[in-house]
């Protein structure tokens, strides 16, 4: 049987351009593909970054309570009274226990 060369030539180009439509079309999906290791480290990125702000406020805080100490009468009092259970010579302590609250032990009743 023979096909014409103008049939053989347009079946050819056709099926050039499939191969060609199909090689386009796959070749830019899969060098879009993420690597998975690449999504990891951008998680993991994500937490550090996450975990930066949180320590970032934490040290913002903990310098404004030093400038305070550094500066604030009341600040060091304040902190001395609830740390270091300091009181001055001439208060009386009063001590309130909820009566859900166990009895200290080794003490005074």
């Amino acid at each position: 049987m023979h096909i014409a060369p103008a049939a053989r030539r347009w079946t050819t180009r056709v099926a050039l351009a499939i191969v060609v439509a199909v090689g386009i079309g796959y070749l830019p999906a899969s060098l879009l593909r993420r690597d998975p290791r690449a999504e990891k480290l951008d998680g993991q990125l994500d937490q550090l970054r996450g975990d930066a702000r949180t320590l970032a406020a934490g040290n913002a805080a903990m310098l404004r309570e030093i400038e305070g100490l550094r500066h604030d009468v009341s600040a060091i009092e304040d902190r001395a009274r609830a740390d270091l259970g300091m009181v001055y010579p001439d208060e009386i302590v009063l001590r309130v226990r909820r009566p859900n609250d166990p009895a200290p032990s080794g003490g005074a009743k």
